[in-house]
């Protein structure tokens, strides 16, 4: 009785459409005010100091440095002479400028944070900046320029597009802005093309780096930018994004400590249904009296999003059972690269897991 009714209610909740905005569309931004007052104070002054062309975004995924990165690129535009929708709104900030008009330049300078219907972010939206370059999964293409944003990895061919486009001239007389989304996720060929670039970037070109795990990114990239280590969100930023994005639900403690500081995972896990499997998999561990068929209907339903298979870990964490730390961690990469039956590997997790809580009870 209890997994029938756990397993209806669990339906009902991820039967429910969420609409989390993409990076690109998104202007909200919570947290990271250390790297933004770096970035436009390091932009106010070019005049005095040049900027550095490559930021590096380096953090945990789902913090918001995709969204950051698309805030600064429609920053730039907004705040250089280049041919925007509204060119009164946009500053030749950087001609004749010296050390005693700076500060006016600076109190000059438009605002981090665009609304969704300033010219700008339109624009952006559109596709309208010939001057703006993504390199991510969803611009990724094959040696014939054709999409094939179904992979794992981004590849040469998208980097090698890209620089072509570059070595064109400036289409708006200004900046010119590259994103890319995330250095992870470029094949090695990619990141030796992109390193190349680089070595030599061009004038007035800002590189914004998006970086899930320094300790992957090559110490050769990673040498020649400016890294910014962004710090997951607190609990308070979480609930405030939280409220933002889904105000008609409660954002209970244990979904914002499942987090983790990332509000990414938050909307991955209520997409998936993942928060209402975690409710059921932590009163399944500790319950003696559950049988076997529990275990693997529960089981059955975490295994059909890979995105969720970390929750397995979570609970772990959750009854501190840091000893089986490296065998689920262990597991769960096993379940994709050896392409394992995740229902399997998935029960006999929570079998272990529950053969440590019981005994410890």
């Amino acid at each position: 009785m209890y997994s029938v009714i756990m397993t209806a209610s669990m339906a009902l909740k991820k039967n429910k459409s969420y609409n989390f905005p993409e990076p690109m569309a998104n202007s909200e931004l919570t947290g990271h005010s250390g790297t933004i007052a770096a970035f436009t104070d390091a932009f106010a002054r070019i005049a005095e100091y040049p900027l550095h062309p490559v930021w590096m975004l380096a953090g945990v995924r789902g913090i918001g440095k995709a969204t950051l990165a698309y805030h600064i690129a429609r920053y730039v535009f907004k705040n250089t002479g280049s041919k925007n929708p509204n060119p009164d709104d946009s500053l030749a900030l950087f001609e004749n400028t010296d050390q005693t008009n700076q500060q006016s330049v600076i109190s000059n300078m438009q605002p981090f944070s665009l609304p969704t219907d300033d010219p700008v972010f339109q624009k952006m939206i559109q596709g309208g900046f010939g001057d703006f370059f993504i390199i991510d999964m969803a611009h990724n293409t094959d040696k014939d320029g054709r999409p094939k944003t179904d992979g794992k990895s981004i590849s040469v061919h998208t980097v090698r597009a890209m620089i072509e486009k570059m070595q064109m001239s400036s289409m708006e007389g200004a900046w010119r802005v590259v994103i890319i989304d995330s250095l992870d996720e470029l094949t090695v060929a990619a990141a030796n093309a992109m390193l190349k670039l680089l070595e030599e970037p061009p004038a007035q070109t800002l590189f914004i780096l998006v970086s899930h795990s320094l300790a992957n990114t090559l110490p050769t990239i990673r040498s020649r930018a400016r890294v910014e280590k962004m710090q997951p969100l607190s609990i308070s930023q979480l609930r405030e994004l939280f409220y933002k994005f889904i105000p008609d639900e409660d954002a209970s403690p244990a979904l914002l400590k499942l987090a983790n500081g990332s509000f990414g995972r938050i909307a991955e896990l209520k997409k998936n249904g993942g928060d209402a499997l975690y409710e059921r998999l932590l009163p399944l561990c500790a319950d003696s009296r559950a049988n076997a068929a529990d275990v693997m209907a529960l089981a059955a339903q975490i295994a059909k999003e890979p995105a969720l298979h970390g929750i397995i870990l979570d609970a772990a964490a959750h009854f501190g059972l840091a000893d089986l730390y490296p065998l689920v961690t262990r597991e769960i990469t096993a379940i994709n690269a050896l392409h394992l039956e995740p229902e399997i590997a998935i029960f006999k997790l929570i079998m272990e897991i529950r053969k440590n809580v019981i005994s410890c009870s």
